[in-house]
């Protein structure tokens, strides 16, 4: 029988300890450590091929790490993988349902899979498609909804059976506003129930509608952990948005870590006064058109702790090849 998420729950649900993971000459993953209570949000953040995606595979079974343990609920993976996957929902960022069914099928097939009892299957269905606004959709076959439709039907697939560990990686790929609120109040009402949730994202004010703790992972280590607040503190560190008819003579401020953050204008991390700044570009100077001090986010926070710029748009992990 799957195991539901409670308010009753305390403590680690997911306790990964000591994760490696190698692919050839490239460590997917270097000694990660992993701990996600009842009722957290955990929000991995990270660039394309920094682990992310391994991690989640290692937890949820799918690669076996090098070294390592991860434990689901007290359940050892390796040990017992059946027994573990129940304690388990997982979202991975490709959309994963049956397109010739419909939704109720699919929440149905996705439901007896987890081992929810027949008796309250035909609530639970109703239930995560009333939180995800697809009950209007119950009937229509999976091939005649839209992109969004799709993607919320994709998470509501690993929610049906109220997981006591939630893993959703890039949930939000490509969808409309409306899907990501939908997908985002959700996530929080079942944390609020007393799941553990780990959800990976590019999209920084994602992470701050979740109000979630982050874990910096880079080169498959985790470097830095705590909340938004907690990490600008810790963190803090100055930068300027200059703007710049031309081409910025980046190897002047290569110790900046300029990030050019839209066409003409980049990001430094700098504490420079504007007259430092003048004296560092020189002749360029003449093609600064503004300068303007930037405060503490958590952009600065991942240039500080990875020494580079987080990959900001929602877009694909790409991970699968190279980690």
């Amino acid at each position: 029988m799957a195991s539901a998420a409670s308010t009753r729950d305390t403590g680690p649900v997911l306790e990964a300890v000591g994760l490696t993971k190698s692919y050839g000459d490239v460590d997917a993953l270097d000694g990660a450590d992993l701990v996600v209570d009842a009722g957290q949000i955990v929000s991995l953040l990270g660039r394309n091929g920094a682990g992310k995606t391994t991690l989640l595979s290692i937890v949820a079974g799918l690669l076996t790490p090098d070294s390592g343990q991860v434990r689901i609920g007290g359940i050892d993976v390796a040990a017992d993988p059946v027994a573990a996957a129940r304690q388990l929902g997982i979202a991975p960022q490709e959309t994963g349902i049956y397109r010739v069914l419909t939704v109720a099928e699919n929440l149905r097939f996705f439901g007896e899979l987890a081992g929810v009892p027949r008796s309250e299957l035909r609530h639970r269905v109703t239930g995560v498609a009333d939180q995800l606004g697809l009950g209007p959709l119950l009937d229509r076959r999976a091939d005649q909804i839209s992109g969004g439709e799709a993607r919320r039907l994709h998470t509501a697939c690993a929610l049906v059976h109220r997981p006591r560990l939630l893993m959703l990686d890039e949930p939000t790929v490509g969808a409309d506003v409306a899907t990501r609120n939908q997908l985002i109040d959700a996530v929080k009402e079942l944390a609020d129930d007393g799941a553990a949730v780990v959800y990976t994202t590019h999209y920084l004010p994602e992470v701050v509608s979740l109000g979630a703790d982050i874990v910096i992972i880079e080169q498959g280590r985790i470097l830095s952990r705590g909340t938004r607040r907690e990490l600008i503190d810790r963190h803090r560190t100055a930068g300027l948005l200059v703007g710049f008819a031309g081409t910025l003579p980046v190897e002047r401020l290569a110790d900046l870590h300029p990030v050019e953050e839209s066409p003409g204008y980049w990001r430094l991390t700098s504490e420079l006064g504007v007259a430092e700044l003048v004296g560092r570009l020189g002749p360029d100077a003449a093609q600064l058109t503004s300068v303007e001090a930037l405060q503490p986010d958590l952009e600065t926070v991942f240039l500080a702790v990875t020494g580079r710029s987080l990959d900001t748009e929602p877009g694909h992990d790409g991970e699968e090849a190279t980690s």
